[in-house]
């Protein structure tokens, strides 16, 4: 008798069971796969920035002020399509709120398009726009301009001091330098510069030095970056006949003369003077005094008239 399946119904069976038991695993780890993408998108965390101005180590800064300080204490760098700029932090000592810092911008295209997003421009120096950056980084502080023409080793430079109301001496310098004669056929860079500095004990001889002192270290290496200009000629009698050079100014007649003063000793002069015992004369050393001023010499002009001491 034959109570169950043929042989054959019952594998046939059996494997119906398996496929389908594979079926719902393969499901089963599908949803559990989705359900963990899920949850790994979920707790995702990008961090976006809103500035695009990253921190470079202090050596990269593209500004080095001069020796004596004040030294660089941070640098904040942002890249454009044609240059970079640079917030470069010095050390404050001041009571000012505010921190010193040059603000540099190197060009390596001047004739770049200005619509092309994240591309640096150069603003001309108007006293509008100089006023309000000054009013941006030294608020509160009334700042005047100075109207004497100064230059260093780099062109000329304009600058505004003023007294804060903690008794901080203020300046804020502006230079922009660019060659004189502007390249037709590849456009040439241009460099931008800025001072702010507030000091508690500085003159505006110190403050000033600074910008005399400074020294840019970075260029493009590329033969049309040159915002320098040509180099200055030698001067007219350089190398010539008959064109002598002094150094240390000694073509001038008053550097030239050699004063002799007085040495702190008198002059001793030998004098003949009779002996008291023998009678005869011999010869000594004595200190000849010395010649009274003339009392009838008018002072000199341009100087004060000294009155005489009390009871003369």
């Amino acid at each position: 008798m034959h109570f169950g399946p043929a042989p054959s119904e019952a594998c046939s069976a059996s494997g119906s069971r398996h496929r389908a038991g594979r079926a719902g695993f393969v499901k089963l780890f599908a949803v559990a796969a989705t359900l963990m993408s899920v949850a790994a998108c979920a707790g995702r965390s990008d961090l976006g920035y809103a500035s695009l101005m990253s921190e470079v180590p202090a050596t990269r800064a593209i500004i080095v002020p001069p020796p004596g300080g004040p030294a660089v204490v941070a640098v904040l760098q942002r890249m454009y399509q044609n240059g970079i700029s640079q917030e470069i932090a010095l050390s404050t000592a001041s009571l000012t709120s505010g921190q010193n810092a040059f603000y540099v911008s190197l060009l390596n295209n001047t004739a770049s398009n200005m619509e092309i997003p994240e591309t640096l421009s150069l603003s001309p120096l108007t006293p509008d726009r100089i006023e309000s950056e000054v009013e941006e980084r030294i608020p509160g502080v009334g700042m005047q301009t100075s109207l004497v023409y100064v230059q260093n080793k780099f062109g000329p430079f304009g600058f505004a001091t003023g007294r804060s109301s903690r008794g901080d001496l203020c300046l804020y310098a502006w230079q922009q330098i660019e060659p004189e004669k502007p390249a037709i056929l590849v456009p040439g860079g241009a460099i931008s510069v800025r001072l702010r500095l507030c000091d508690a004990d500085a003159s505006v001889d110190q403050l000033l030095r600074i910008m005399y002192g400074y020294t840019i270290a970075a260029y493009y290496r590329q033969e049309s970056w040159n915002p320098y200009g040509d180099p200055p000629s030698p001067p007219a009698g350089f190398g010539r006949v008959d064109a002598p050079m002094y150094p240390l100014g000694l073509d001038r007649g008053e550097n030239a003369t050699v004063i002799r003063r007085r040495a702190l000793s008198e002059d001793r002069r030998r004098v003949t003077l009779p002996d008291p015992a023998s009678g005869r004369l011999i010869d000594k050393d004595t200190v000849a005094p010395a010649p009274s001023p003339p009392q009838d010499l008018a002072p000199l002009e341009g100087y004060p008239a000294v009155p005489p001491p009390p009871g003369q």
